[in-house]
């Protein structure tokens, strides 16, 4: 592939194998070169102005890349942006979200198209690897017409604890997106109000049970973290009832299981009920039948509040 300089080589390897004619001609590929290339199968045509190296395999990475350069107007978004994101409760394999002004019309296939009228500069970003996806806080507003009510409540937990948005953020992207016919407004502003300005869940398990819980009269509060022990050390709950002196560890990493990691928890649970609180913990056998985790969980914050008072 002689007609391949250094630069188109390296254009290649950051974008997944893919790259467009005009950056062929940036990078001294010229027309003459191009099509002897594609003649002799060493490129394959993916979109129109979009080219595949035949050694690439086809990713789902690699068809983001190609579909944002054939659409420079566009944005990868939904479920697909999620999984670019590394993002937790994420449908099974989809076909690619791609978002894009109303009006303009895609006939890709394996592509589902999102149109809207609200698209702005803060809406997405372009990566290095040339795939452009849905900014944070325009990814969680999008996907509010895709998850669960409990799903989507966990993405956006769990994007604020990562720092990757915030509630004030998440507020202003409200003001500017929701409407009532735009798909998801009515559960993206559900989501945010519910969970007011307390601090971020870290897990879907600790959300899960939270929400289980606030249903059935309990006010637990995540992320409690103003617990002083006589050692002065300090430690955070995953949740609590802080006027039961009452507390949840959900024990789901896998640290938890060894013998070093149940010391430290015992260690750690006698510290609490020196200074009066009382821990319960959640293993992830417990969460395979939640009802019945939430029933003991009920009864035992119940005989908390019986013995106090």
């Amino acid at each position: 592939m002689i007609d391949l300089t250094a630069e188109a080589f390296a254009i290649l390897r950051r974008q997944y194998g893919h790259v467009s004619v005009r950056q062929l001609a940036q990078a001294g590929v010229g027309p003459n070169a191009r099509r002897r290339l594609v003649e002799g199968e060493a490129l394959i045509a993916v979109h129109r102005g979009v080219l595949r190296i035949n050694s690439a395999p086809v990713t789902f990475e690699g068809s983001c890349v190609a579909l944002c350069l054939a659409h420079p107007g566009g944005f990868v978004t939904g479920p697909s942006g999620g999984r670019l994101m590394g993002l937790r409760r994420m449908p099974a394999a989809t076909p690619i979200h791609f978002s894009v002004r109303h009006g303009t019309h895609l006939f890709d296939a394996g592509v589902v198209l999102r149109q809207s009228r609200k698209v702005s500069p803060v809406d997405y970003v372009r990566l290095p690897s040339g795939i452009v996806v849905a900014t944070s806080t325009r990814l969680a507003f999008d996907l509010s017409a895709d998850l669960s009510p409990l799903d989507h409540a966990s993405v956006v937990e769990q994007l604020i604890h990562l720092k990757k948005c915030t509630i004030a953020g998440l507020g202003a992207t409200a003001r500017r997106l929701c409407h009532p016919s735009r798909p998801g407004s009515e559960q993206f502003a559900r989501t945010l109000l519910s969970r007011g300005d307390r601090p971020a869940a870290e897990s879907h398990p600790e959300l899960t049970v939270a929400d289980a819980l606030r249903a059935r009269g309990i006010p637990v509060e995540p992320q409690f973290a103003s617990l002083e022990l006589l050692d002065g050390s300090s430690v955070r709950l995953d949740l609590a009832v802080p006027s039961a002196r009452w507390g949840i560890e959900l024990d789901i990493h896998p640290d938890h299981l060894l013998l070093d990691g149940t010391v430290k928890d015992k260690r750690r649970d006698q510290k609490c009920h020196r200074i009066g609180w009382q821990i319960e913990r959640v293993t992830e056998i417990d969460l395979l039948d939640l009802d019945g985790l939430i029933d003991e969980l009920v009864a035992l914050h119940t005989a908390r509040i019986e013995r106090a008072a």
